[in-house]
């Protein structure tokens, strides 16, 4: 994780300064961009985003990059409100910030609601490679960029606990 760090605080400056409406395809040349959170329109269901829980009510936007392939990517993706995040882990690190919204996130191999850390906008955390965690939203929806570098991928804790 050491010699991706400066690629992901990179990312996710370039990310913060993003438009939906110039997001860069993968492979291309990063393109300026400058957006708000209330600017952001992500529409897209998450279900076949890779990288990302795919729970019902869930919409993703890939900003920059592929994760499915080697390399620095960089994912929003908005949760609704009431939305919970059974323990999972990804093989890759990565860095989560929280753009609106309040964002409930905890680590382990089991869900327990005495965990969860409230992120509000401009809270972030990290995921590293392989480790469980969950969250939630409550009363809002949550908009968070996800920044790692791919390939990536999901793996619930407990199986049955994927989405079908």
């Amino acid at each position: 994780m050491k010699s991706t760090f400066p690629h992901l605080v990179l990312a996710m400056t370039l990310a913060s300064q993003g438009s939906i409406a110039q997001a860069q395809a993968a492979g291309g040349p990063m393109q300026i961009m400058v957006a708000t959170p209330q600017q952001l329109s992500i529409t897209q269901s998450a279900s076949k985003t890779v990288g990302v829980s795919q729970v019902s009510g869930q919409s993703a936007e890939m900003l920059y990059g592929d994760p499915t392939k080697a390399g620095l990517y960089t994912v929003l993706l908005r949760l609704e409100p009431h939305k919970r995040i059974m323990p999972l882990s990804h093989p890759d690190s990565r860095f989560v910030t929280v753009l609106s919204g309040t964002f409930y996130v905890g680590f382990g191999n089991t869900y327990d609601e005495t965990k969860l850390n409230a992120l509000p906008a401009g809270g972030i955390y990290t995921e590293p490679a392989n480790a469980n965690h969950f969250g939630e939203t409550r009363d809002e929806p949550a908009l968070v960029a996800i920044t790692g570098y791919g390939p990536s991928g999901t793996n619930y804790a407990n199986p049955a606990d994927a989405p079908k």
